[in-house]
């Protein structure tokens, strides 16, 4: 049985490779379509990867961003539906933060 933790660290390994392959591409200085053609990945491929792996804006537009699940039991102060996601807040939770995680999973 897979645990999220296994997930989490797939997850993160998948992206560093591809934040080395995107590297490689920009210091190459060829378009990204031959540098794919020439290592067997597709265009769409390279051109999803950037896009996901583009730093997070103030605006909050576009890439990921990095969320440790807790196995902590802390009791929620309430519990938040967007679209599929339920999403426990605890106590002390950050208003500005919850408000780009809704925005995020309702898009």
């Amino acid at each position: 049985m897979e645990t999220i933790q296994s997930r989490d660290n797939a997850r993160i390994a998948r992206q560093e490779e591809w934040r080395r392959i995107l590297a490689e591409l920009d210091a190459s200085g060829e378009r990204a379509t031959d540098f794919g053609r020439a290592r067997g990945i597709p265009a769409w491929k390279i051109s999803y990867w950037r896009k996901a792996l583009k730093p997070v804006s103030s605006e909050g537009q576009g890439g990921f961003e990095q969320v440790r699940m807790s196995s902590d039991r802390t009791p929620m102060a309430l519990w938040v539906e967007a679209g599929r996601w339920r999403v426990g807040v605890a106590p002390g939770f950050d208003a500005a933060t919850l408000r780009k995680v809704v925005e995020a999973l309702t898009t």
